[in-house]
């Protein structure tokens, strides 16, 4: 098992707006939200070069800054029986498919508490259109 690709990074932001503005800039675009619109998922446009991130209204007393990294994998379930397998490595649960993305995940925290998610695209998700 391997890392093919970073899938994408999930930032807790405080003003998703003024976000997804700042990040048009960079040539991003909302491909679909989620959660009544306080996620976004954020995308380059590119399919043989994707960069995509998923950006999250903040919470009431909720930090800003890095949720987690996503790394596709070509099966997150039998990724996550192989880093298991090897030990050390806690996940918070059984690898499945989350409606909402589309994506088969499985979380896991790193040393420092980084949460490290394992995905691959399982179907087109739910997440409702941007524009």
């Amino acid at each position: 098992m391997h890392f093919i690709r970073v899938d994408h990074i999930d930032l807790v932001v405080a003003d998703l707006k003024k976000s997804i503005e700042f990040y048009r800039k960079f040539g991003m675009h909302p491909e679909g939200s989620l959660d009544g619109e306080t996620t976004v998922f954020m995308f380059n446009g590119d399919e043989v070069n994707p960069v995509r991130i998923e950006l999250h209204q903040a919470q009431p007393g909720q930090k800003t800054g890095l949720d987690h990294i996503s790394f596709g994998v070509d099966d997150p379930k039998d990724a996550t029986r192989e880093v298991k397998f090897l030990g050390g490595v806690k996940f918070e649960f059984e690898p499945f498919e989350n409606q909402q993305s589309g994506r088969t995940i499985s979380n896991a925290h790193d040393p420092d508490g980084v949460l490290i998610q394992m995905c691959r695209k399982t179907s087109p998700g739910t997440y409702k259109n941007w524009e």
